[in-house]
């Protein structure tokens, strides 16, 4: 189901704000979460990227897993990787 810009804001406004308070997402509120395609969600189920519980053929994602998969994403700033933040400046000729 494709839904217009203005449902789709909507709808990760509501994820956004239901942040913590709900305990499982469906692939649809999941993908509007993190600003993802629903496509994408299914890909990384089958991948075997994301948990999920599966209940027949529906599909649904706990907070505390999506948190600890994220948390596995993240990529350190580039001051923790020990690289220099500075841009270099090169000598005067």
């Amino acid at each position: 189901m494709k839904r217009s810009g203005t449902e789709r804001q909507k709808g990760h406004d509501e994820a956004e704000a239901g942040l913590g308070k709900r305990e499982f997402y469906t692939v649809s509120q999941l993908a509007d979460l993190l600003q993802l395609t629903e496509m994408t969600i299914y890909r990384m189920v089958n991948r075997g990227e994301l948990p999920c519980y599966e209940i027949g053929r529906v599909k649904r994602f706990r907070q505390r897993d999506i948190e600890q998969f994220l948390e596995s994403r993240r990529s350190p700033g580039a001051a923790r990787r020990g690289r220099e933040t500075r841009r270099r400046v090169a000598a005067p000729k």
